[in-house]
């Protein structure tokens, strides 16, 4: 067992394409390494897979056959009460806009997430809404990873 037999079809094959394609971008790879040693909690949290949800009513695992919903895989690491959102999309060519639950006992409904890795024309911070518990309203460019956190990093 390699980790990946819940995942459907040909998607742990996919996630390994994803990671091989990003780690021969140095950029990416710099930022990425830079920001893991800025937060603890990538390298060290636990770890929660995360449900998704295309109309912020339903709420589906990454492994459902739900349109959309299926390339996208959302995780937490929570470390020390720190939760950092993580999310990849796997399509190739389609941007995708999800709702994504996050843990309902560490954020009060008024709080933000904001961008601490992904592409700048993604928003940089996300409003925290009660759906599913709680949630964050992620958009995801086609073939991205994208990290979110409660302090944003200043630059």
């Amino acid at each position: 067992m390699n980790g990946n037999e819940w995942l459907p079809g040909d998607t742990g094959t996919e996630i390994q394409n994803f990671w091989k394609e990003f780690k021969v971008n140095p950029t990416a790879m710099a930022g990425l390494q830079s920001l893991m040693d800025l937060q603890p909690a990538i390298k060290n949290g636990s770890h929660y897979w995360r449900p998704s949800s295309e109309n912020g009513t339903t709420f589906t695992n990454s492994n459902s056959n739900i349109s959309g919903v299926e390339k996208i895989f959302a995780w937490s690491k929570i470390l020390n009460g720190q939760e950092i959102l993580c999310a990849i999309n796997l399509d190739q060519h389609k941007q995708a806009i999800v709702y994504v639950t996050i843990d309902k006992d560490l954020y009060a409904p008024d709080e933000k997430l904001y961008l601490l890795f992904g592409p700048q024309q993604i928003p940089a911070e996300l409003n925290v809404e009660d759906r599913n518990g709680k949630s964050v309203r992620l958009t995801l460019p086609a073939r991205s990873l994208i990290i979110y956190g409660k302090a944003p990093i200043l630059r």
